[in-house]
C-alpha cells in the first residue's frame, strides 16, 4: 500500500482484522474514541486477516489453543486487560470451528456500503463475544444485516454468488502481502507517507501514528455523554471510561446517574454491562 491510498487527501488508518479475535474486540473503545476525537480528518478501513480458517487445523503456540474450548480462558484473561465484556458461554454452547464465515459477511456487507459495513462489522464482534451468539450461522449474520441496515436480498446474494467470498480472499492476500503476524494490525498512510504498528495499540499510540503521517490533525472534545450514547449504542462503560479519560469507576457512577434519571438504561451481558439511551434498543 502506497501514500496514493488516500483518495481525498486525509490519512487512512486500515485495521487488519477478525470479527472474532478478542484483542480486536477489545480495541473498539480506541477506535471509538478516534472516531470521536479526530472525526471525518481520518478515513477508516477494516482489512478481514482470516484468523481461525479451521480449528482442526489451527494451533496458537503463544497462547496455547488448539481448540475452541481454549479460547475462553485467553478472552477472561484479555478482557480482565482490554476491559471490554466478554461471555464464555459461547465455547459451551455453540462455539465457531472457523472466523472464516464471520469474515465473508462483512466482506458481502461492504459492497454494498462502507458505514453499515463497519456497523456490521461491530455488530458480529458484539454478538460472538457478549450475547452467546454464533455468528457463523446465516440467520444470525442476516438478522444483524437487518439490524444495522443493510439490504438483506443484496446481503445474502453476496454471500451465495461468490463475489463475498472473492472480496474475502483478496483481504486474506493483503494481509498477506502486509506481512501481517498479529491482530490488530494497523497500516496508516496520509500526505506525509506510512507506517504500520502491531498489536493491541493505545489512543495515544495511534495518535502518534496518525500525526506522522499527517501532522496537520486536531482533536475535538467528546460531546456530552448521552450524545455519545446515542450516537454508538449499545456502549460498554469501557467505551464511556476511555472517550472521558475516566477510570471504569467513575464512568460507572456517570452511567448509572444517567439510569436513575431515566435517560439512560442498562443491559448486563457477561461480565460487563452495555448502555442504551432512553429509547434504544438492539441495533
Amino acid at each position: 500500500m502506497a501514500s496514493t491510498d488516500t483518495e481525498d487527501g486525509r490519512p487512512t488508518i486500515t485495521q487488519f482484522t477478525d470479527p472474532m479475535c478478542t484483542w480486536c474486540w477489545g480495541s473498539e473503545p480506541i477506535i471509538r474514541r478516534l472516531r470521536t476525537a479526530l472525526g471525518n480528518q481520518v478515513e477508516f478501513r477494516y482489512i478481514m486477516g482470516g484468523l481461525v480458517e479451521d480449528f482442526d487445523e489451527f494451533y496458537d503456540t503463544a497462547n496455547d489453543i488448539a481448540a475452541p474450548s481454549d479460547v475462553a480462558p485467553h478472552w477472561e484473561e484479555a478482557s480482565q486487560y482490554h476491559g471490554m465484556p466478554v461471555d464464555t458461554q459461547i465455547f459451551e454452547t455453540d462455539p465457531a470451528q472457523s472466523t472464516y464465515p464471520a469474515s465473508k459477511a462483512f466482506t458481502a456487507a461492504r459492497q454494498q456500503d462502507t458505514e453499515l459495513a463497519h456497523r456490521y462489522l461491530r455488530r458480529l464482534r458484539e454478538a460472538y463475544t457478549t450475547q452467546v451468539r454464533n455468528v457463523n450461522r446465516r440467520e444470525e449474520q442476516v438478522k444483524i444485516a437487518e439490524s444495522v441496515g443493510l439490504d438483506v436480498d443484496d446481503f445474502t446474494t453476496a454471500l451465495d454468488n461468490g463475489t463475498a467470498q472473492a472480496a474475502f480472499e483478496k483481504d486474506l492476500a493483503r494481509t498477506r502481502q502486509a506481512d501481517v503476524r498479529a491482530f490488530p494490525t494497523y497500516h496508516i498512510d496520509g500526505p506525509a507517507g506510512e507506517t504500520k504498528v502491531s498489536g493491541f495499540q493505545s489512543f495515544e499510540e495511534l495518535v502518534t501514528a496518525l500525526k506522522t503521517v499527517d501532522p496537520t490533525l486536531e482533536q475535538s472534545s467528546p460531546p456530552p455523554i448521552t450524545q455519545f450514547i446515542a450516537a454508538y449504542e449499545p456502549v460498554a462503560t469501557r467505551e464511556v471510561a476511555e472517550v472521558y479519560e475516566l477510570d471504569e469507576g467513575k464512568a460507572r457512577q456517570a452511567l448509572e446517574s444517567f439510569v436513575d434519571d431515566g435517560s439512560v438504561r442498562r443491559e448486563a451481558r457477561g461480565n460487563g454491562f452495555f448502555w442504551y439511551s432512553k429509547n434504544g434498543g438492539e441495533s
